[in-house]
């Protein structure tokens, strides 16, 4: 679909938003976004908590995936070397 002038609505709103002189962020944040945050605070501490804990995993596992290719790969360049000693 296509929505008549979104580009231009869109342009002022984030212009508006990041001008000093409008202040648009401030407002948005002291009249919308203040009150939801310290109400949910702990569900989004707790969130943060879950999401560097998933974090942690996938990096370790990427970690040991990445140990496992280096030692095969030099295992197979040792292999490959011996090979050509050999003839």
């Amino acid at each position: 679909y296509w929505i008549p002038y979104y580009y231009a609505a869109k342009l002022s709103f984030l212009l508006w938003c990041m001008l000093p002189q409008t202040k648009g962020a401030k407002y948005l944040y002291e009249n919308f976004l203040k009150d939801f945050l310290k109400q949910n605070e702990s569900k989004i501490d707790e969130a943060l908590k879950g999401a560097k804990s998933t974090a942690d995993k996938v990096a370790a596992e990427a970690k040991k995936a990445t140990d496992d290719v280096a030692a095969k790969v030099s295992e197979n360049v040792k292999k490959s070397d011996d090979d050509k000693k050999e003839e």
